[in-house]
């Protein structure tokens, strides 16, 4: 399967706060701006796969000039700065919990 890439990432957060998805510019769309579904997993610091099963390979760092105006708090945007790291659940589980309070 394919990866899918994208550049000018960021991590955005789903409705209910219950997952976070990736978001940016997809390269063989002619930059199309393009949402993934879920992410569930961590393939690599810069591939991650969805829940539907598609991989996304996230070129170059993060927007967070984007996320900052996003309201991301900047320890969570520096954790995710250069990709994915091993921790990420537990960071991504952090926000989520913050956000449900």
């Amino acid at each position: 399967q394919k990866a899918i890439c994208l550049t000018s990432w960021r991590i955005k957060v789903m409705d209910g706060n219950t997952a976070i998805f990736v978001e940016g510019k997809r390269r063989d769309m002619k930059d199309t701006c393009w949402q993934s579904n879920a992410v569930v997993e961590r393939i690599a610091r810069n591939r991650v796969r969805t829940v539907s099963g598609s991989i996304y390979w996230l070129q170059g760092n993060m927007d967070s000039a984007t996320m900052r105006r996003e309201g991301f708090p900047h320890r969570f945007i520096k954790r995710f700065l250069y990709g994915f790291s091993k921790m990420w659940k537990q960071y991504v589980d952090e926000l989520l919990e913050e956000r449900r309070r």
